[in-house]
C-alpha cells in the first residue's frame, strides 16, 4: 500500500508523498491534527489526517465492502454528502424521526454546514477516506452521541471499535493528555469511552451503507440496519 494523498497544503506542512515512511505519516498526522484543533472542518487537513495514518485500514475496508452487494454499489456509485450534493431544506421537510429530517436538524441545531472538501478521488481508497469524513455528522445522528466535547470523544471511541482507525485512537490520546475544548479529566468519562468502544465493536461498519437511500426511513430503522445496540451512556 502506497500512502499518498491527492490533496496537500504545503504552507501548513500538509503533504504526504508517495511511499511515505511511518515517521513521515505520523508527522503529517500530527500537523493535520493541530490544524483540526483550530478548524475542525478544514477540508484538506481532515481527510489527509485519515489518509496519513489509516490508508491501509481503508484499503482493507474497501476489500471487505467489495464482498457485499451494498458495498460494491457504494464503491461503484461513489455518492457524496458534501453541501453541494444535498438539499437540507427538502430533508428538513421529511417527517420527524426520519434520518433526513434528523440530519437537517443536526446542522440547524448546531449552527454548522455540511462538510466541503477539495479532496480528489483517484481510487476506491481515496473515495472511502472522503466518504468517512463526509458521513461524520451522520455518525452522530445514528449513534446518538452528542456534539459536545465528551460526545465527540465517545464517537471516536465507537469508531475505534467499529472501524479500527488509528486516527481515532490518536485523537483520544491527544484529548486525554492535552484536554482541549474544556474536556473534563479523562477518568471522569473513561467508562463512557469503554462502553462506546464495545458498542462500536458490536455494530456493522458505519461506512458500509448509502445513507442517501435511507433519508425517508426512521433513524431507528437505520440503527437496526447497522445493528447498533441501544445504549444509555454510562455516567461517571
Amino acid at each position: 500500500m502506497n500512502f499518498s494523498s491527492p490533496t496537500s497544503r504545503i504552507e501548513d506542512g500538509l503533504f504526504l508523498p508517495e511511499g511515505a515512511s511511518l515517521f513521515t505519516r505520523l508527522r503529517v498526522a500530527v500537523r493535520a491534527l493541530k490544524v483540526l484543533e483550530k478548524r475542525p472542518d478544514d477540508g484538506i487537513a481532515a481527510p489527509l489526517f485519515n489518509a496519513s495514518l489509516d490508508g491501509d485500514v481503508f484499503q482493507r475496508l474497501c476489500s471487505e465492502l467489495a464482498k457485499s452487494e451494498d458495498g460494491r454499489e457504494l464503491l461503484a456509485a461513489r455518492p457524496s454528502l458534501q453541501g453541494r450534493s444535498i438539499d437540507l431544506d427538502a430533508l428538513g421537510r421529511l417527517p420527524a424521526g426520519t434520518l433526513g429530517n434528523a440530519f437537517a436538524r443536526y446542522f440547524s441545531d448546531n449552527g454548522i454546514h455540511p462538510f466541503e472538501s477539495p479532496y480528489e478521488v483517484r481510487n476506491d481508497v481515496d473515495y472511502l477516506v472522503k466518504w468517512y469524513r463526509e458521513t461524520h455528522d451522520l455518525h452522530h445522528v445514528v449513534t446518538g452521541y452528542a456534539t459536545d466535547a465528551v460526545g465527540e470523544m465517545e464517537l471516536q471511541a465507537f469508531v475505534a471499535g467499529n472501524l479500527g482507525l488509528r486516527t481515532s485512537v490518536l485523537i483520544l490520546l491527544f484529548a486525554a493528555v492535552l484536554r482541549p475544548h474544556g474536556l473534563p479529566p479523562f477518568w471522569k468519562y473513561a467508562r463512557r469511552l469503554r462502553a462506546a468502544y464495545r458498542r462500536g465493536q458490536r455494530s456493522e461498519k458505519l461506512v458500509r451503507i448509502r445513507y442517501d437511500h435511507f433519508w425517508a426511513a426512521t433513524v431507528e430503522v437505520v440503527r437496526q440496519r447497522l445493528r447498533i445496540p441501544s445504549s444509555t451512556p454510562a455516567r461517571a
